[in-house]
Order: structure tokens, then sequence, then C-alpha cells
């Protein structure tokens, strides 16, 4: 089996969280004034962060064209792949969803199809025959790519990322899994069989992700075996949560802090760009840099990026960790009658996991 075990899997990621999350953190810039009435000071400010939840998340994607591929071991060509799948993850080992997966051609595949749906001919081959393979999915489940909240380890070189293990609050699929049940024209549906979807988060801009059931063995492929591109794919991020600490200057006095955020996002993985807003809130030493407020900006995920870990045992050209550029506006209140705003610029780390944002703006008191 190409799939590895979910413990290999659990082990940290890339994370094309690709931008969605950036802009959160660029929010942060949630920082007050100076504690002198009536006038207006500079504010710059630098922030570091991570993701320390990653909300709930709900996933629309489908396509697509097939790249490669093999019906009960069987190497597909010339044949038409259509899939669509909505899934929804909402918290550590919680995850819904639906889809199908339908396989045709007028001229046969060469596979070990019959003309009957989601059906075999007892091993005979089916040149010349059109054949239609349907499969309805439900998604029960993931196997993770990063569990939240994460932590670095720092005593190795470079750093480790160490996924939650306890009291863990979120996760970010690398796949989602479930059960397929093979649909036939006579009414006599086959068993249903595990399979598994790669999440297109892992390989954006319609990247070719990978579809397989996990019936193989060390003797006997999988049933169903795709590698195939996506032609739409969006996820709506609700509740994303950030945090770190910040330092910089407000005017001439140096100023130091933490801040959080909590960021709702929406992403098109096919152009690899995303929308961000949410709130976000600031604490300091300095009273007037006690604020909160809000945020919106634009986050764009780069179009190279470099392969997955190994431990994720996916095909080849599969899986593209990147990271990812937000830029945006940020308007917060203080103590004070403080009003502070600005624009911010955050690259995220590959995998996207911690960011660095920089922040520019003023601090008025009224």
């Amino acid at each position: 089996m190409l799939i590895g075990s979910s413990r290999e899997l659990l082990k940290p990621v890339r994370l094309v969280l690709a931008g969605m999350l950036c802009l959160v953190l660029l929010a942060m810039p949630a920082f007050a004034a100076s504690g002198q009435s009536r006038q207006s000071q500079s504010l710059s400010l630098m922030l570091n962060g991570q993701i320390m939840n990653a909300g709930s998340q709900q996933y629309e994607f489908g396509g697509g064209n097939l790249i490669q591929g093999a019906l009960n071991g069987n190497p597909l060509t010339s044949v038409g792949v259509h899939f669509d799948i909505d899934a929804s993850v909402s918290g550590p080992n919680s995850a819904s969803g639906r889809g199908t997966l339908d396989i045709t051609s007028s001229n046969g595949w060469g596979a070990n199809g019959g003309n009957a749906r989601g059906q075999s001919n007892g091993g005979n081959s089916n040149h010349g025959k059109g054949v239609n393979y349907h499969l309805q999915i439900t998604i029960t489940g993931v196997v993770a790519a990063a569990v939240f909240p994460i932590t670095l380890d720092t005593s190795t070189s470079p750093p480790t990322v160490i996924n939650c293990v306890t009291s863990c609050t979120s996760e970010i699929p690398l796949l989602f899994t479930g059960l397929a049940t093979p649909e036939s024209d006579g009414g006599h549906d086959s068993p249903p069989i595990p399979i598994a979807i790669e999440s297109p988060y892992w390989n954006p801009f319609g990247g070719p992700i990978l579809i397989t059931s996990l019936d193989g063995t060390s003797t006997a492929p999988p049933t169903v075996f795709l590698v195939v591109t996506y032609d739409r794919a969006s996820i709506d991020w609700d509740g994303v949560q950030l945090g770190g600490v910040f330092s910089g200057s407000l005017g001439s006095e140096t100023v130091t802090g933490s801040y959080g955020q909590a960021v709702n996002s929406q992403e098109d993985l096919v152009r690899g760009s995303e929308f961000d807003g949410g709130s976000i809130s600031f604490t300091s030493t300095e009273p007037t840099l006690n604020a909160a407020g809000q945020f919106f900006g634009h986050t764009t995920i780069p179009s190279a990026g470099s392969p997955c870990p190994p431990q994720f045992e996916l095909p080849p050209g599969t899986c593209t960790e990147t990271g990812a550029t937000s830029s945006g506006l940020f308007w917060m209140n203080g103590g004070h009658d403080t009003f502070i705003s600005g624009t911010y610029h955050t690259t995220w780390s590959v995998p996207s996991l911690f960011t660095m944002t920089t922040v520019i703006g003023a601090v008025s008191q009224h």
C-alpha cells in the first residue's frame, strides 16, 4: 500500500495553510497609542507567531483529469474521471462528508472492470467495451498532517515541529478517509471498501492529488488507485486562532507584548489566493497598547514549493509544501481613547505554521 500508518502521517507537515492563516497573523498589530493626549505617534512592530487552533473547516473540491491510475491493479488509459467531495472538519478526530467518484469510457480501459457499474468481470479484460464505474463515498475521518497546538523542539537542527498528542484542539487533514460503496446497474452492489482522498490543500493550483482505496496488501494492489487533478477547490476556515509576541517602537519608545487573533478565511486553491478577516487583540506593558479591533486582508500562495516529507508516503508530484504572504489593513481601539490603524505584511514559514509580520501604523489619542 502507498498509504503509511496514521502514526507516521501524523508527523509535522507543511501546510499550505497557505495563506489563510497568514492574514490572521498580520492582523495582530493591535497596538495602541502613547499615553499623551491629542497626539499621533508612529508605530512599527515585528510580530512572531503561530497557529494555535486551526478552527473548523469546510472543504469542497472536485474534477478532474486522470494522470495515473489503476483498477484492480490494471492500468487505466483513455478514461474520464470525475469526482465531487464535500467534507467538514470540526476538531480532532471529527470529520464528516459525502462524495462521488465516476470512471467512464466508451471504449474500455484495459482494466478488470465490467460494463456493470462497480463490478468486475472475473478477471476478463474489457478492451472495446464501455465502462461505468461509480462509487458513493462517505467521509468518516481523516489522517492528520498537523494537530494543534503544535510545539517546536529547538534542540534539533533544524528545529522539529511536534504535533499535539493530548488535550488537542484541532487538526489539518492530509487525507480524508471513509467508505466507498460501488454501485451496480443490476442492483447487486459490492461491499463497501475503505478509501482515502488527499486534501487539495497539499497541492494547490489544481495539482494532482491521490484517491485510493485502502484495501491493498503486500501481495494485492488496492481496488482503486488514482492520481487526478482538480478544477475547483475551496476551503472555508472558521475560528482559526493565532498567537505570539511582538516587539518594536511606538514613537521613540520601545514596546513589547503579546497578541491573539480569531480569523475567518475563504481560500481558493485553484487560484492560490484567499480573503481573510477577523478580530485582533493586543496586550502590552505599555497600557495604551492594550487594544482590540479588526483586520482585513488578502493572502497569496506561491506557485513554487517543496515536496512533502517522505513519511507522507504519497506518490511523487502529488504533495507540495508551501508558505504564503499576506497583506492588509487593521484598525483598533485601546485605552485612553486610543485609535490605532495601519498596514501589515506577513510571511509564512514552509510549511505554513509560523509567521513573521511587519506592522506599520499610527497611534492617536483624543
